[in-house]
């Protein structure tokens, strides 16, 4: 394909995807119908439509600014300006006549806004924080209070590209440096990650499940805040641990490898699709010590309660901190399902109260930026239970990472954040159930 063809794909993909469909969703539909297109266009192509739902705001600001409405065509043209600086000159030879399968010329409005734009700059001092920031209006003053001074540091940081992450399963391989020069081998070049001591981090985000190295269980694809979040549950050989909202086995496989395979997880979800994707994993790692447990939304204690020495809660939130992967996410998070979300936080914690034993301990993990669905979650339960005490994390994370690597915890609570830490955003608190 053609540049001009790859930019008349990514408009096309835009305004065939329905208002109400994720835009991976539609990416992924598009390329299916582009069988023809080569990897390095399908490449392209992804990378402009990612660009144009990245700086989305931004963009339809600049548009209204000159009088235009934000349209495929208009938000690609913009794009290709304010975000990739190509030349007024050179975007009108793309959508030109030239190449029958590029776009069609830009018409006299058109050209008028290409000109408008001329001496523009994707982020502009005039525009209201929340759109040069990429972020619902809505929920700044929450993420302010949970980000305080860092937050347009972070947010800004929310609009860039996530990292491609590799963990290594220590059951079957103990030196991440030796997966590294195995994949290296195969062109795929990694670094260790800063924090996790389990991780790789691609240079260049590549599949790898066709590799002997995953089929044989070698490694997973996770998020290195999602590695930490796992280490510092903390689970021990023997131990008895609730992996509630487990989801497709993520942390579980972590954990059972910490436990080395002694002990029991029981990984719970309402989902027993993601279970069953779970279970796939768990085979594939070598693990026997998960016991999967699908749930109805309405689940009850009774049969867990003062069973656990931890209870892991993978709480069901915004996704806030994972913005930079689900980029659309944050558009479709209103009021509403925000008080879903602290409902389902509230009601999982309120459970885990009761599934915990005395000296046991529950740990709360949400991946979000937002103070309502971290902070203030772990403020009311403990107002409410006398049992409670919060762990300082920065004291787990000596005794089982073993590093000065921890970045600053508030009154023992730890965030991690995509500009200071390179990671997606993820809350944790250790709750330590005093013995009685």
């Amino acid at each position: 394909m053609t540049p001009a063809a790859r930019i008349a794909a990514v408009i096309e993909i835009l305004s065939e995807a329905p208002a109400d469909m994720p835009a991976g969703a539609a990416l992924r539909r598009g390329l299916q119908g582009r069988r023809y297109a080569g990897s390095g266009d399908r490449q392209a192509i992804s990378a402009l439509f990612w660009t144009v739902q990245r700086a989305i705001a931004r963009l339809t600001w600049h548009l209204q600014r000159v009088d235009s409405a934000a349209s495929p065509r208009t938000l690609v043209l913009a794009a290709l300006h304010l975000v990739d600086g190509q030349s007024g000159e050179d975007i009108r030879t793309l959508f030109g006549a030239g190449d029958k399968h590029g776009p069609p010329p830009l018409n006299d409005d058109e050209a008028g806004i290409l000109e408008a734009l001329d001496a523009a700059q994707i982020d502009d001092e005039a525009m209201p924080r929340p759109v040069r920031l990429e972020w619902p209006e809505a929920l700044v003053d929450d993420a302010s209070a949970a980000l305080g001074d860092q937050l347009e540091t972070e947010l800004a940081a929310m609009r860039g590209e996530a990292g491609a992450d590799i963990r290594i399963n220590p059951l079957k391989i103990k030196d991440r440096r030796k997966l590294r020069d195995r994949l290296a081998g195969k062109g795929m070049t990694c670094h260790p990650t800063k924090l996790s001591p389990l991780g790789i981090r691609m240079t260049k985000r590549m599949r790898t499940d066709d590799t002997p190295e995953f089929r044989d269980g070698l490694f997973e694809i996770q998020d290195e805040a999602s590695q930490i979040a796992a280490l510092l549950c903390d689970a021990r050989p023997g131990m008895q641990v609730a992996d509630v909202c487990a989801g497709a086995a993520g942390k579980s496989l972590v954990m059972a490898a910490m436990m080395e395979n002694r002990g029991r997880i029981v990984a719970l979800d309402t989902d027993p699709e993601r279970l069953e994707r779970g279970g796939a994993r768990i085979r594939r790692a070598g693990i026997h010590n998960v016991e999967r447990v699908a749930v109805p939304a309405d689940w009850g204690v009774k049969r867990y309660r003062g069973k656990f020495e931890r209870v892991v809660i993978d709480a069901p939130c915004t996704g806030s901190g994972t913005w930079r992967r689900a980029v659309d996410a944050r558009w479709r998070c209103d009021a509403a399902a925000l008080a879903r979300a602290h409902e389902a936080q509230a009601a999982l914690l309120d459970r885990a109260r009761a599934m915990v034993v005395p000296g046991g301990r529950i740990v709360y993990i949400t991946c979000s930026l937002l103070r309502s669905e971290g902070e203030a979650q772990i403020e009311r339960l403990l107002a409410e239970a006398p049992e409670l005490e919060i762990a300082e994390i920065s004291e787990i994370w000596q005794d089982v990472i073993g590093n000065d690597a921890c970045p600053p915890t508030d009154r023992g609570m730890l965030r991690l954040l995509p500009g200071r830490d390179g990671t997606d955003g993820f809350f944790m608190a250790v709750l330590q159930s005093r013995l009685r």
